[in-house]
């Protein structure tokens, strides 16, 4: 989908949910059958949504840097095929128990905001994988991002977040903290050169990234 919009920009996409975790799909409600899509792409019926640039490169959804873009990293680096579900848990199971949670510094351009955290999400939709709600309040097309700084400094406090996160348990307010905006900048608090960053689910390099909205910049077809 990503490279579909990179390479061809305004041009109405239909989306046929495959790979492991369709997150725009089920977002949209889409099932994974041909002669639905094909209703679909005979009534034309069509959206608009925010996309977003990560050091220009376009991304559709979410961007997030921590444990998850290390786990993301890691099954990029030795798959051979298709990924399943169950090919997460042992670089997940890795990630939790040896990695090594590293400070990320958050701010905008205009300097009206800063912030660090050890996981730093900026994303379009309130939907994130395995259903973890990041951010409910995320509105897809309100020409803003939603930025979520984690605060937590030990693999057992993420590892019992994301627990919590998806057993929806209520998350204190001095755990993370929330704003939007229309450009962010995440950096490194250290020299370390590799602290990583995932776009979509793929890898999409290391710190530092500037990250900017594009209203309006992806059109889909939809039910």
């Amino acid at each position: 989908m990503a490279d579909v919009a990179n390479r061809h920009p305004g041009c109405p996409i239909a989306i046929l949910p495959l790979g492991t975790e369709n997150l725009l799909a089920k977002y949209l409600l889409l099932r994974r059958c041909g002669q639905t899509l094909a209703n679909i792409i005979m009534a034309g019926r069509t959206r608009v949504f925010d996309t977003a640039t990560a050091n220009g490169r376009r991304f559709l959804l979410m961007l997030s840097v921590g444990v998850d873009a290390n786990i993301v990293h890691a099954i990029h680096q030795t798959r051979t095929g298709t990924i399943r579900r169950i090919g997460y848990v042992l670089p997940t199971l890795r990630a939790f128990l040896s990695s090594q949670p590293r400070l990320i510094q958050v701010s905008t351009p205009d300097g009206q905001f800063t912030s660090s955290g050890t996981h730093v999400i900026v994303t379009n939709i309130p939907r994130y994988g395995f259903g973890l709600a990041f951010a409910p309040e995320a509105i897809s097309d309100d020409g803003l991002l939603n930025i979520r700084v984690y605060h937590g400094s030990t693999r057992w406090q993420i590892f019992w977040h994301a627990v919590r996160l998806k057993l929806g348990l209520p998350i204190r307010a001095t755990e993370c903290t929330r704003f939007v905006g229309t450009r962010v900048l995440l950096e490194s608090s250290s020299d370390e050169p590799d602290c990583m960053v995932q776009t979509d689910g793929d890898p999409g390099g290391t710190l530092p990234v500037m990250v900017e909205i594009r209203a309006k910049s992806l059109c889909l077809i939809v039910r």
